[in-house]
């Protein structure tokens, strides 16, 4: 029998770092006391070339909760595991869940019926952390946070705490550009739009798929009905990014490469801002100009 979802755990710990390996402990711990039994599941790990004892230690993880385990001896960066993983898996339904994550209970129930909505083509939570001017609360915890500890939140942030706990059918924000800490998407998405551009290893990944979702006439739903935490600047503390590009100045080359793929993207409008009610209908300049990048094939000259 399929399931209804396919999870996709990813992890990059290039020197085997103890915090990110702790965090990642977390991480799974976690997710497998609070991840729904009324969805069935597939849960795969995906480690991209680390060291001897880190895997070693991921073994015992898989020992302990079953999931199945991709390993890599080579990093194929965030784009090209999910492809990877979306060509090989059977369930409807993908989710990924990054490694410096904390899920709060419900939330995989909620993203899951976000995307069977027609218009949503991705699905995430609301988190303590991210671009999005509706997302600007912190954790007391400097470092993340264990638990869902909302007490101290004030001001306009309780607005925004009690919608996610009124847990209303159907609510959520629609929005273009959103973080990857966890998201959701129907599988027959990657049908329509095709798959993640591999250029980008460990930036600008979220945004480009996000934008080809909105041209294609989708939106990414932020839910009000769902939490996760996020461990801050993990990626920073074990040097991922780094080693991944593993050339001097990757910042100002895939910057450039950005820009020639989305030239003068800000003077359309602020891919961060909920769009309301408005659909790329609404925005028929930058339809005109970007409708040529909707479409990529797996296939891709530069993977």
């Amino acid at each position: 029998m399929i399931p209804d979802i396919a999870y996709l755990i990813l992890n990059f710990n290039p020197n085997g770092e103890q915090t990110a390996q702790e965090i990642l402990g977390i991480t799974i711990d976690t997710f497998y006391r609070r991840k729904s039994n009324k969805l069935t599941c597939d849960i795969f790990l995906l480690d991209q070339g680390t060291t001897t004892n880190h895997r070693k230690w991921l073994i015992e993880k898989q020992n302990q909760y079953n999931f199945s385990t991709i390993m890599l001896n080579r990093n194929i960066g965030i784009s090209g595991a999910i492809n990877l993983f979306v060509k090989t898996c059977k369930s409807p339904v993908v989710g990924l869940i990054t490694s410096d994550v904390i899920i709060t209970s419900g939330m995989d129930e909620d993203l899951y019926a976000k995307v069977q909505i027609p218009e949503v083509f991705q699905a995430t939570p609301f988190t303590d952390k991210s671009d999005v001017d509706y997302q600007t609360w912190q954790p007391k915890e400097a470092f993340g946070a264990d638990r869902v500890d909302l007490s101290n939140l004030q001001g306009r942030r309780q607005f925004f705490l009690r919608r996610l706990s009124s847990k209303r059918t159907g609510s959520y924000l629609r929005c273009v550009g959103a973080e990857f800490n966890v998201m959701f998407w129907r599988k027959s998405v990657f049908d329509e739009i095709g798959y993640f551009d591999e250029r980008w290893k460990a930036c600008y990944e979220n945004i480009d798929f996000s934008l080809r979702c909105f041209l294609a006439g989708g939106c990414t739903a932020i839910s009000r009905d769902a939490f996760v935490w996020h461990y801050h600047k993990v990626t920073e503390k074990n040097k991922a990014r780094k080693e991944l590009y593993d050339v001097d100045n990757w910042q100002q080359g895939i910057q450039e490469e950005w820009n020639n793929k989305w030239p003068d993207l800000s003077s359309y409008f602020n891919i961060y801002n909920p769009l309301k009610n408005k659909t790329i209908n609404d925005f028929k300049e930058f339809y005109d100009k970007f409708k040529h990048n909707i479409y990529l094939s797996s296939e891709q000259p530069y993977s």
